[in-house]
């Protein structure tokens, strides 16, 4: 049996036009066409926000969707007819579709779209190369949650919805042109992030921002040259020290296991400067085109303009456990996550549902597969371990102190543990490295999930005082 793929450049048929430069420099031309078209974008934002600020909604929706589409055709080419197919057809079937099953509809056709994109990665690619599977996977995003906002307004009374949802909720399928917009719209077509139809919608009319306390506008320029700074410094880490640390290198023996560990910890931390670029250069063109603001902070009345932020990378790289760094570590998709599966999935399976959808979504590589499961390990031990363990270490600065260093220490590695099949991508490679450290992360996070509550058990609730032992109840997360 032979399987029939079509061809070689069916998802990767990009400009050429930097090949000359690419064969001077050795630098692949699908990141030269990538970081171009995220440079160009800079110019594209600041005219967007300057000179079409006033412009009516509909001319700003269409500036946005030809600008988009004229990226994607310089670097994917021919590719980007996938994109079209897809959103095409969801739009047909968010007319045809009853406004029951909706959601259900366009969420079963956009995933199998995906997964047959991801087969042919599978099936054809030997190495890393960017091509449309990203600006898919993005749109996927995007459909689904529109018509989860359109089966929400639909069909659901308003006291059966969260305040997310009632936020997000429309009653009616959107008109082709902003329907269009906001799934090819220039500001998040390469890198994403995922932005939300109502929050879009907003913006193209020019609502979404709000005068502060003296009558002024707040001005976005400011916070996106901050977030183009840090871009910057990531793409000389990216340049210059990441080549000279591949995962490779983690098949050396002549280390001691300190040694190890520690190159261990540090070529996981390079292996995320790529995603910083990409997001917060991607957070800064949303800025610039006067997209993202979220509101004033209360305490300092700063406009805040997080909207569009995906990464918030000093929080994932100081985090004390990996709660905290999944709640800092890819923000859109976690919120997509939370909205078509962990809030939607009876209560216990949501974590595990949303893990097996996040890997699904991802592609069909073993590696995503063994990642996730083994994140969803690592979030019942962590979530047993700090139960178990962080109250007793409350009374005092200094034993707090060692209880930060300990989880921090622990949480690294546990990171750099869970990831590494992710980053090699094979079944193979990734139980090659298990095995080689015995499994041991599973190991400790099994015990802790299992036996702490039992030798250590969590205090009660009638003997949590001071607010010294109580949990976070704030606004629940994915864990």
């Amino acid at each position: 049996f032979q399987v029939i793929m079509p061809g070689e450049h069916t998802f990767n048929s990009g400009s050429l036009l930097f090949q000359p430069i690419a064969d001077a420099t050795g630098l692949p031309v699908d990141r030269l066409n990538f970081v171009t078209c995220m440079l160009l974008s800079i110019p594209l934002a600041i005219y967007y926000n300057r000179r079409l600020g006033k412009a009516s909604e509909g001319t700003r929706q269409l500036f946005s969707l030809v600008a988009g589409v004229a990226i994607c055709c310089f670097c994917f080419g021919s590719s980007i007819k996938h994109l079209f197919a897809n959103c095409l057809v969801n739009y047909a079937l968010m007319h045809i579709a009853p406004a029951k099953h909706i959601h259900k509809v366009v969420f079963l056709f956009s995933m199998f779209y995906l997964t047959w994109v991801h087969f042919y990665r599978w099936h054809y690619i030997t190495e890393y190369s960017i091509d449309i599977t990203g600006p898919f996977m993005i749109s996927v995003q995007k459909m689904t949650t529109l018509a989860f906002s359109l089966h929400d307004g639909a069909v659901k009374k308003e006291e059966e919805l969260s305040p997310l949802q009632k936020r997000e909720a429309i009653s009616r399928v959107p008109d082709l042109l902003p329907y269009l917009s906001y799934i090819f719209h220039f500001q998040t077509i390469l890198a994403g992030p995922l932005t939300y139809y109502t929050d879009f919608i907003n913006m193209t009319r020019g609502t979404h921002i709000v005068k502060n306390e003296k009558g002024e506008m707040p001005d976005p320029y400011p916070v996106a040259k901050v977030k183009l700074m840090k871009t910057f410094v990531f793409m000389l880490i990216i340049a210059f020290v990441e080549p000279h640390f591949p995962p490779t290198v983690l098949d050396r023996t002549d280390l001691n296991p300190f040694s190890w560990m520690v190159l261990f910890w540090f070529c996981f931390v390079l292996q995320r400067m790529p995603y910083y670029y990409a997001w917060y250069f991607a957070d800064s063109i949303c800025n610039l085109s006067g997209y993202g603001f979220s509101g004033y902070d209360e305490q300092t009345g700063e406009a805040k303009w997080d909207l569009t932020t995906n990464v918030h990378a000093w929080r994932v790289e100081s985090a004390t456990s990996f709660k905290e760094t999944l709640d800092a570590w890819n923000t859109s998709t976690m919120g997509w996550l939370r909205r078509v599966a962990f809030d939607r999935a009876p209560k216990k399976y949501r974590t595990i549902s949303t893990y097996l959808l996040s890997a699904w979504w991802h592609g069909i590589f073993m590696g995503y597969y063994l990642t996730f499961l083994t994140g969803a390990i690592m979030t019942l031990g962590g979530k047993a371990f700090r139960r178990s363990f962080r109250w007793r270490f409350q009374s005092s600065p200094s034993l707090k102190f060692v209880y930060d260093v300990i989880t921090f220490i622990g949480t690294k590695m546990v990171l750099a543990y869970t990831t590494y099949p992710f980053v090699s991508l094979h079944w193979a490679p990734s139980i090659g490295m298990y095995k080689r450290l015995y499994f041991v992360g599973h190991i400790l996070a099994l015990f802790c999930a299992v036996a702490l509550p039992i030798l250590f058990p969590p205090p009660r609730d009638d003997k949590k005082t001071n607010g010294q032992v109580k949990e976070d109840k704030s606004a629940k997360k994915i864990e």
